[in-house]
């Protein structure tokens, strides 16, 4: 809102003068603070279109899908994250997660799980309750916003509607406020018109030269067409149905219900179907064109004509009964998820024993009470009763069997936890043994003759939690490998999507294979992949001999797009600081690509890009030779072995072996969990879910700018006549020959990929340089130039660090070089007074011009002074 529009709702509300200038702070302040996703959960950034910034969240559990929510409601103006903090009674500063201006009303957000509240709820003097319509609360928040008028809303995870968050990432990047095609949306309109409720996939499959998925996906973003996003799945194109509005809907289902109730209940002929004749119930057992031949539960075998079995349908004698419904009874879940194997061959002994009876049959052979098979026939027309099936009655109850209860005493049992709490559960790594020790130790200080055994007390051991005994023992990473996997199974956010591209993974490892890097040195590459997680496909690498930087992490968004001309929805990268660049922020921002961060020491968060690091080494890496598997053992590495002395790929090379190996060989490859090659299920997911234009990104100069890195120095100097320098080499342009600008400190850009060029930020605008180079490999391609230009700078970079002068260097050098100074003049002069007899003085150093000087008491020629004087300073010969 304009400051106008602002004034203008504030008067509407009728805001206290108070009111007004809190939300202006608000309004006019950045984030108070930067949010970290901590150990559990994963923190991110979404890039607001209504705001036009990005919004920080710290959970993508609640405060994702908060976001969400808030930027698709249409009350919803404005939305501001991490506000300014607000001084609580009782508990002094704290920061809300957001706050919040609608049309009608002003409000902060605190966003928790439900299972949080409720722990907060059950502290002595809480300050979280749920009242009696469960709604949460917070009471300090609600008592200083009800002083200005305004309020403080708790979100609870249970609020929020899962199936709605999902559609509302399925329709993001159809949100992009451009105006449907009428062509399209006529024709859409007019298919649904002839068949209101039509399904999502049968208007799909309609889909020709008039009207695409994306078209159609488009209408239902701007509820042009409607669809009921909080109960369908629009993933899920076969069981969602289409409207032209929310009224057509409601009509056309009450037509639909008053029709059934005209019509008799449906039955379908076909093997298993039940139906209920007379009072009894029937199955379909077997049909044909003239016969229908029916069995009931007590083993009766029936056949009709199917003339006469239809009569009796219309007229109301046979009905069909719903199986699902009675299935659907919380008990009969709780009863069929309790049954064992064994349990069903004991009801199915019962069962038989009662339709023998039934029939009228001889069971004096079985050996049960007559007092047995009333109870039988009791559960089982108990069962029948309660939920529409007898068999059910007779599967026997195991609950409360058997004598549970511990023959250890209990003062014994109580001294065992103790000991282990106390002894065993501690960084000292006590072993069992020893700690059972010290346990019959105290129960005979303590009077307690029998102590449990040692195996006994190795089994109480192991009723604890292993992740809780790792952990005090060995530390929270060592036992995260027993700690509670939580697989996303909610409807929330599917772990690897809905679709491609709607979330990709993106990391770095250092290849297994030295390379040949020329004059007998070999070095380990570093590789980069982007990969999707709904197929996982590689969608880019980024092979380097530099380790991770933000420079590699813009390379690897740069491929991505060069070769699809978009970017996924949301990438996911771990808490690394070559991710949390200003530079990378603002590029993803700038393309409406959320950010999530893996919590640290988490791996399996990265469980998709971890395998893809295995599959590559094992498939690709380890086949190659000076492959570096060996040196696992390093002792055991012989010169005749080691993978340095056997290094032969240059890296130009292994990049095109390498995309080739992705191409042809990983893409191809029928994918274990998948059940289907990345290169399928990732076409079939374009075509399914749309191509989605609206999110095309042309590889051009301005998209190459905004993905240059700058160096770690982003200034650089610039000298006359030569430009600046950047990663050893100078870059120069017409607008550096400024005098302005010479020998000023300008912020500079460079291009990874084509070392020929480089940006300066001159005259408040960004110019090209060139480098000596440029005009050696202006003709290459940009294949040829990143290969180039990653083999030059890594030659530079060696022997650079080879010829490296440091200052004690220069001064040893010059100590030396004096000293040979003057033994080189002492002999010169010692010749002399040889030769020419004793007129010539001793020459001696002169301290105060660092030089030598000649100090003669008698004449001399000047020839032979200007030959002294030649020899006076080798410095400067």
């Amino acid at each position: 809102m304009k400051s106008e529009e602002f004034n203008q709702w504030a008067e509407k509300l009728n805001l206290s003068r108070e009111a007004t200038e809190e939300i202006q702070i608000i309004r006019s302040s950045d984030p108070s603070r930067r949010v970290g996703g901590g150990t559990k959960n994963s923190s991110g950034i979404f890039p607001s279109k209504k705001m036009g910034v990005s919004i920080q969240y710290e959970s993508s559990h609640v405060e994702l899908p908060t976001v969400y929510m808030l930027e698709f409601d249409e009350n919803v103006l404005e939305f501001y994250d991490q506000p300014p903090s607000l001084k609580l009674k009782k508990v002094g500063w704290r920061t809300p997660d957001y706050f919040v201006i609608e049309k009608d009303k002003a409000y902060w957000v605190e966003c928790k799980t439900e299972e949080e509240l409720i722990k907060l709820s059950q502290k002595q003097n809480p300050k979280y309750y749920m009242d009696k319509e469960r709604t949460w609360h917070y009471t300090p928040g609600e008592e200083y916003s009800k002083e200005l008028g305004l309020n403080f809303f708790v979100v609870s995870s249970k609020e929020l509607s899962p199936r709605l968050q999902r559609n509302l990432v399925y329709l993001k990047d159809y949100l992009k406020g451009k105006e449907p095609d009428p062509v399209s949306m006529k024709e859409i309109r007019k298919k649904i018109m002839s068949c209101p409720g039509i399904t999502l996939q049968a208007l799909s499959d309609l889909a020709g030269n008039e009207f695409t998925i994306d078209h159609i996906n488009s209408l239902i973003a701007l509820g042009i067409i409607y669809v009921d996003l909080f109960d369908s799945l629009l993933i899920e194109p076969e069981t969602v149905r289409v409207y032209l509005s929310k009224e057509q809907k409601i009509s056309f289902i009450n037509m639909r219900e008053q029709a059934k109730q005209k019509k008799t209940q449906k039955i379908t002929v076909s093997f298993g179907s039940m139906l209920m004749w007379g009072d009894k119930p029937w199955k379909i057992i077997n049909h044909d064109h003239n016969t229908i031949f029916l069995a009931s539960e007590q083993g009766e075998h029936n056949s009709i004509p199917r003339d006469v079995f239809e009569t009796y349908i219309s007229e109301g004698y046979i009905v069909g009964i719903d199986i699902k419904n009675a299935m659907d009874n919380p008990k009969v879940k709780e009863i069929i998820e309790a049954t064992t194997e064994e349990d069903y061959e004991i009801a199915n002994r019962r069962y038989e024993i009662l339709k023998k009876l039934e029939r009228g049959e001889d069971i004096s052979d079985i050996k049960v009470t007559d007092r047995t098979i009333r109870n039988w026939k009791r559960d089982f027309n108990k069962a029948k009763e309660l939920y529409g099936n007898g068999f059910l009655g007779l599967v026997p109850n195991n609950k409360g069997r058997g004598n549970h209860k511990r023959k250890i005493p209990v003062k014994s049992i109580e001294l065992m936890n103790k000991v282990i709490d106390e002894s065993y559960k501690t960084i000292k790594l006590k072993t069992a043994k020893i700690v059972h020790q010290e346990y019959k130790k105290l129960c005979k200080e303590s009077g307690i003759r029998n102590p449990a055994t040692y195996q006994t007390f190795c089994k109480e051991i192991n009723r604890r939690s292993q992740y809780e005994l790792k952990n005090n023992r060995e530390g929270s990473r060592a036992a995260y490998e027993y700690e509670e996997f939580h697989w996303v199974i909610d409807e929330t956010t599917p772990s690897h999507g809905d679709r491609a591209f709607e979330i990709a993974h993106i990391d770095h490892t250092q290849v297994d294979v030295r390379l040949d890097i020329g004059n007998g040195k070999t070095k380990k590459p570093w590789c980069t992949f982007l990969i999707d997680a709904f197929s996982r496909r590689i969608l880019a690498f980024y092979l380097s001999f530099d380790a991770p930087s933000k420079k590699t992490e813009m390379m690897i968004i740069r491929e991505c797009v060069k070769k699809y001309n978009r970017l996924p929805q949301l990438v996911v990268v771990d808490g690394g600081k070559d991710f949390q660049s200003t530079y990378f922020d603002a590029l993803l921002m700038r393309y409406e690509v959320t950010k999530k961060v893996r919590p640290p020491a988490k791996a399996r968060y990265g469980n998709i890009i971890e395998r893809l690091f295995g599959v590559a080494n094992k498939a690709f890496f380890h086949n190659l030779q000076g492959n570096t598997q060996i040196m696992k053992n390093v002792r055991q590495v012989t010169k005749s072995v080691n993978p340095e002395n056997h290094a032969v790929w240059k890296l130009e090379l292994l990049v095109e072996r390498l995309e080739k190996w992705i191409d042809e060989i990983y893409d191809n490859k029928e994918h274990s969990a998948l059940f289907d090659t990345p290169k399928n299920v990732f076409n079939q997911s374009l075509a399914k879910t749309g191509k989605r234009p609206d999110t095309y990104i042309p590889y051009n100069d301005d998209f190459i700018l905004m993905t240059l890195p700058n160096p770690v120095i982003p200034e650089r100097k610039v000298y006359p006549g030569k430009g600046f320098k950047l990663n050893y080499f100078y870059y120069f342009c017409e607008e550096l020959k400024d005098p302005r600008v010479e020998n000023k400190k300008v912020e500079v850009r460079y291009d990874p990929f084509n070392i020929g060029i480089a940006y300066a930020f001159v005259n408040k605008r960004w110019v090209k340089c060139y480098s000596s180079y440029y005009a050696f490999i202006k003709n290459k391609t940009e294949k040829e130039l990143k290969q180039i230009t990653e083999e030059l700078l890594e030659k530079r970079k060696q022997y650079e660090k080879g010829n490296q002068l440091t200052d004690k260097m220069i001064a040893e050098f010059i100590s030396e070089t004096e000293e040979i100074e003057k033994s080189l003049w002492e002999d010169k002069i010692s010749n002399r007074n040889k030769e020419q007899g004793s007129h010539f003085e001793e020459i001696k150093p002169s301290v105060e011009t660092n030089g030598y000087e000649i100090e003669p008491e008698s004449e001399i020629d000047e020839s032979e002074d200007t030959d002294l004087l030649l020899f006076g300073r080798v410095g400067d010969e």
